[in-house]
């Protein structure tokens, strides 16, 4: 069994990883040389907007699928075209990968999101200041992950600025600004033949618009777990999703969770699932997509905390630090193989094992001022 994954980073890289125990064998196309999946995998590097290089790199697998919802979902529909099979299909790509297609996608299953209303012009985020109030957010469509692609609007006079930043992306949407009292995520995931198995959910905190931290407990989601299990279980149904889909929330004062965003792949909330699950997310998604057994999405020990590695400046990657690290238990230390960093840029990361939350959270931070690349 030969499996293509479109992209060849640190995704594709800990998917390979958790499967290759199976010996099933993986075919990268990556859009670099030197990705970071390059040494443990067939490697094709091309562009993907190439129907040539698509066809090349679907003739040598067996089934496909992604990294990251960046390829346009009709260049997927021409790798299904070939008599391949790619999951997640291109018709559920279409609706997530334009994030205003998403929201309305959500909003007809009626599933809770922020109120939100198309941009076609300067003059319509005036008129969205006017509906949503200030502050609101100025979203690009596409293409916008880690904080990129999001302006908060806090006064007319940033209307003007915003909006010239942003247009350059492509289109726009506006989305009332929620006064969340903290961010949740969780990875869901659904099989061919449409077995669903759903992750813990998990506290994600930002710095820089950029995910930082990723904590794990059994009892600090107690409260909203069954609202979350059941909005991902509908959302799976409806779209007969297939593979981990990553799901980031708002959770409010009062306890309504409002889901912020859809990732039609594993996602970075999910790493900790490597050493703190029973099975990964990133071995549940290829499960899910050869219609094997889902594993269990249970947790290996009471808490987790994953902390990501950024990149500190631009220059070639030099890890440093590693022998600190590894006279540590209970910690473990991915390093993606990223030829060059630079500032925000995902590295690597640190997963802590514990029984203890605010313990193992503190070691997390220790642990990761030990470490520089």
């Amino acid at each position: 069994m030969k499996i293509g994954i479109l992209g060849g980073g640190q995704l594709a890289k800990m998917m390979i990883e958790s499967a290759i125990k199976y010996d099933y064998k993986f075919v990268v196309f990556s859009l670099e040389k030197f990705s970071p999946s390059r040494d443990i995998a067939v490697q094709i590097v091309g562009d993907w907007n190439s129907k040539s290089h698509l066809k090349i790199f679907a003739n040598m697998c067996d089934i496909i699928t992604l990294e990251n919802e960046y390829l346009d979902h009709k260049l997927i529909r021409y790798i299904e075209k070939t008599g391949k099979k790619c999951y997640p299909r291109s018709r559920t790509v279409r609706l997530i990968q334009d994030k205003l297609i998403q929201k309305q996608t959500l909003k007809n299953l009626r599933i809770p999101v922020a109120d939100f209303v198309e941009i076609n012009s300067i003059e319509d985020v005036y008129s969205a200041a006017k509906k949503f109030r200030y502050p609101f957010i100025l979203k690009s469509r596409t293409m916008g992950y880690d904080g990129k692609g999001n302006i908060k609007i806090n006064s007319e006079a940033d209307i003007n600025k915003a909006y010239k930043a942003l247009i350059k992306r492509g289109k726009l949407f506006c989305e009332k600004f929620i006064n969340f009292k903290k961010e949740i995520a969780v990875q869901a995931v659904r099989s061919i033949s449409g077995e669903i198995k759903i992750y813990p959910v998990v506290d994600t905190i930002q710095k820089n618009h950029i995910c930082h931290l990723v904590l794990a407990n059994e009892k600090l989601n107690k409260v909203v777990t069954q609202k979350v299990n059941r909005l991902a279980k509908k959302i799976l149904s409806e779209l007969k999703y297939v593979g981990v889909l990553g799901i980031e929330m708002f959770v409010t004062r009062g306890n309504k969770v409002l889901v912020n965003e859809l990732a039609p792949r594993v996602h970075n909330s999910g790493h900790y699932t490597i050493e703190g699950g029973k099975c990964s997310q990133f071995e549940n998604h290829i499960r899910a997509i050869l219609n094997l057994p889902l594993g269990s999405t249970e947790r290996t020990s009471k808490s987790a905390a994953m902390i990501n590695i950024l990149g500190e400046k631009n220059s070639p990657a030099r890890l440093r630090g590693i022998n600190k690290l590894l006279k540590f238990e209970n910690m473990y230390l991915h390093i993606y193989g990223k030829q060059e960093t630079n500032k925000g840029r995902k590295m690597g990361h640190i997963t802590v094992l514990g029984d203890n939350l605010q313990r193992t959270k503190k070691l997390a931070e220790k642990y990761r001022k030990l470490i520089k690349i």
